[in-house]
Parts: structure tokens; C-alpha cells; sequence
């Protein structure tokens, strides 16, 4: 923590009279609550070392990030009003970074909730996340957000976003076969149909890119007044249903597989791994709003999502771990153990996507 990066963005902001108070770490910023006396803020200063690695300071990547971040809390507000930060201001020099914004509240502390206020959270957030889709974001290209002093920000990917899909498609369907031949146990006939099924699905549905988050875990979620809020995202432009899919998968299976890492250890999702459920539960029902059709779009990229989970696990045992996959996966004892979980949580849920799929046939 440099306190001297502190005194400088204080400075730089002419809050040098403000009472500051440290209010803890994420993977890659540093945060402080700002008391001006008339408002609270959170000032965030990136981290010298983070999984491991000195960072480098990168203009277009920071760049990339906080204007993506200032687009996405515009977006949210303007969907859901307060459901994002309202002020929300950012400087990147090689000498000095950092965001300032307005403090939303305390974290949501998961582990202090019932089944129905997770319940309940998880189906505000699934709103939030349907109506913030259908804000045009009027950015150029899809995929991760890339800034250059030419284009300002963009996604980083041309072309046709359906094309991309499809290929998409063919690398998942391929990675389902790779990850039969090292684990043959999860080569059956159901499974494959199931990820088919899944794959056919997202043909179907596709209709257009929209701006989303890929990171609303629980640290980057608020509750204040009864409002749910949403802080530090990881903007995407990407097909919607695909970070609906996300989420589930990250709520109902991988946050709780993923206690035992040096990155999730302290959090204790294990601990509360059925409250994750139900906000999954919620999410979902505040995403479809009673629709059957999106409910199945969302269930089918969540299997698509956990197959991919499974996949990286393997790819991680085939190969060498760096200090970062250390940090956030284990060892491969840790990871070949947790892949052991993935496929029977992917048996399971290909039996329970086939199953909700021929009753809707009915």
C-alpha cells in the first residue's frame, strides 16, 4: 500500500483537508473512504503487485478500464436509477492513477443473510442486468473493451458478432470432445446432447451485442436502503445471455469449488454455498421475469460456461501454472481435485438442462 500515491491523488483532487480511512484491497486497487465533510468517496489507486507480478503501467489498458467502468455505471443508472455509483471520475499518468467515486454503501455481507433476502438480492441484480442490456451503449466493435488515443474506447473485436458466435460454438463443442479424452467419464451420449442443445440454442436466440458485467461477485456488490448496488464491474460487450449465463454458473457451482484458493479462502463461499444458490435463484427469476424461453437461453449458457470452467482446469493440469493461476486456482492437486467436481456438477446439470428442455416440449 503506498500511502505516498495516497497524498498525491488526495492532493490532485484538492481533498487534502478530507479525512481518509483505508477500507481494504481487491485483486488489483487499493481503496480509500474519503470523508470530505460534505460527501463520501472511494478513491482506488492500482497496485504495484498483484497475483504475484509487479504491474506495469499501462496507459490504454487503465484507460480501457475506467472509461469502460464510467460507461457501464451511465448505463446501469440510466436502466435502474442508483443501482450504480452517480459520480464517478478517474486520472491515468505513469505517475499517478487512481478513480474516484461516490461510496454506494457497505458491502453485501452474504454470510448475514436468509434464504429469502438472498433470494430477493439476486432477483434485483437479474433486473438490473436485463435492463441495463437494453441501454444502447453506442460503442464500435464486441467483445473486452480496448481504448486507443485514435478510437477511444471500442470493443476489441470487428466484424460480425454472430459470426464470432458460431465459431464460439465449434471451439465449445471442441473443447467438450478434448475434455472427453481426459476424463472419459464424462463422455456419454446425454452430455453431448445436452451441450448441442445448449449450442443450438444461442444460434436461435442471438439478436445483438449489449454492454454487461462479467464480474458481479459478492465484494462488488452493495445493499443500501433496501437498493441493490453494483461497484467495480468488468464491462464486456458481448451477447447478453452469455453474462446471465455467468452468473449462474459462478453463483450455483464455481464460487464455493473455488474456497480453498489463496484468492477466495478468505471469503468463505463454501461456508454459504445454498445462500449463493438462492441468489442464483432470484437472479434468474429477475432476468427472465416469468419468461420460459429466456429462463432456457440463460440455463444454456450456463452449462456452456461450466463446460468451459471444467475445460480451463484442464488445460491448467496439461501445462505449467504460473504464480497468478497459483493464486487463484491451487496447485494441481487443488485443481485436479476440483475437476473431479466440475464434470460431476456438469453430468448433473446436462441431465437437468435435458430434462426441463423435453418438458417444455411436451
Amino acid at each position: 500500500m503506498d500511502q505516498s500515491k495516497l497524498e498525491l491523488a488526495l492532493q490532485h483532487e484538492d481533498l487534502k483537508q478530507a479525512e481518509a480511512s483505508f477500507l481494504g484491497e481487491g485483486a488489483w486497487h487499493h481503496a480509500w473512504k474519503i470523508n470530505t465533510g460534505e460527501q463520501v468517496l472511494v478513491l482506488r489507486i492500482p497496485k504495484e503487485i498483484a497475483y504475484g507480478k509487479t504491474v506495469e503501467f499501462d496507459k490504454a489498458a487503465l484507460n480501457a478500464e475506467y472509461r469502460g467502468t464510467a460507461l457501464y455505471y451511465q448505463t446501469v443508472n440510466q436502466a435502474v436509477r442508483g443501482a450504480a455509483p452517480e459520480y464517478f471520475r478517474f486520472y491515468v499518468s505513469e505517475e499517478l492513477s487512481y478513480t474516484l467515486e461516490a461510496f454506494a454503501g457497505e458491502r453485501l455481507n452474504i454470510h448475514g443473510l436468509i434464504d429469502e433476502e438472498a433470494f430477493k438480492i439476486g432477483e434485483n441484480i437479474g433486473r438490473i442486468y436485463r435492463e441495463t442490456e437494453e441501454v444502447p451503449h453506442g460503442l464500435n466493435g464486441f467483445g473486452y473493451l480496448y481504448w486507443s488515443e485514435q478510437d477511444g474506447l471500442k470493443g476489441s473485436l470487428e466484424g460480425n458478432p454472430y459470426d464470432n458466435l458460431l465459431e464460439e460454438n465449434e471451439e465449445q463443442l471442441a473443447d467438450y470432445q478434448f475434455l472427453c479424452q481426459a476424463n472419459p467419464v464424462i463422455k456419454e451420449e446425454k452430455m453431448s446432447k445436452a451441450i448441442t442443445e445448449a449450442c443450438d440454442i444461442r444460434k436461435r436466440a442471438f439478436t445483438k451485442v449489449s454492454l454487461s458485467n462479467q464480474d458481479a461477485s459478492p465484494e462488488n456488490l452493495v445493499l443500501s436502503e433496501g437498493q441493490v448496488r453494483i461497484i467495480d464491474p468488468y464491462p464486456i460487450v458481448y451477447y447478453a445471455r452469455g453474462m446471465a449465463g455467468n452468473f449462474m454458473n459462478l453463483y450455483e457451482t464455481l464460487f464455493a469449488l473455488l474456497a480453498d484458493t489463496e484468492r477466495y479462502g478468505k471469503l468463505g463461499y463454501d461456508k454459504c454455498a445454498e445462500i449463493l444458490r438462492w441468489m442464483a435463484k432470484g437472479f434468474l427469476a429477475g432476468y427472465s421475469a416469468g419468461n420460459e424461453q429466456v429462463a432456457r437461453e440463460v440455463r444454456a449458457e450456463q452449462l456452456l460456461q461450466l463446460l468451459e470452467s471444467a475445460f480451463s482446469h484442464q488445460k491448467m493440469l496439461d501445462g505449467e501454472l504460473t504464480k497468478s493461476m497459483r493464486i487463484r486456482y491451487g496447485n494441481k492437486e487443488a485443481i485436479k481435485k476440483r475437476l473431479v467436481l466440475l464434470c460431476d456438477e456438469l453430468k448433473k446439470k446436462s441431465a437437468e438442462f435435458l430434462e426441463k428442455t423435453s418438458t417444455r416440449s411436451v
